[in-house]
């Protein structure tokens, strides 16, 4: 048994990473921006479904697939601006602010690339098994 086997075991780092880099976010931030919240709302959804997801709801799963996708996307789109920012980012942005919400960013997107990339190794692998048995 391997990880693409158990999905919910990605689906758990991932969203407890975007909760802990969220409200990590959050809570640096003197602003509180609304923002940096929904990282931690996507990951407890994402919790909220993992139960499903063990027991191998395929409606579930996809669901997963696309809210993580989503936000790895997002999170992805935010990590590019932390390491390469415009001339008014590095205005807006103290050097260790663009630090931190590169390492923020770049966390969430990298352990959603990785949840991803196990979800559809399991889907691709399951598929391989049902056509082996028809």
């Amino acid at each position: 048994m391997n990880i693409v086997d158990r999905p919910q075991i990605a689906n758990n780092t991932h969203a407890t990473v975007l909760v802990g880099a969220g409200l990590t976010s959050y809570f640096l931030n003197e602003n509180r921006p609304k923002t940096a919240l929904i990282p931690p709302l996507a990951g407890g959804t994402l919790l909220l479904l993992s139960s499903r997801i063990k027991s191998g709801d395929k409606s579930v799963a996809h669901a997963a697939v696309g809210l993580t996708s989503l936000l790895s996307v997002m999170t992805g789109v935010l990590f590019s601006k932390a390491i390469a920012p415009s001339e008014i980012a590095k205005q807006k942005f103290k050097p260790e602010v663009r630090q931190r919400r590169a390492g923020i960013f770049g966390l969430m997107t990298l352990t959603g690339i990785a949840a991803v990339g196990v979800y559809v190794a399991g889907f691709i692998q399951k598929r391989k098994q049902a056509e082996s048995k028809g």
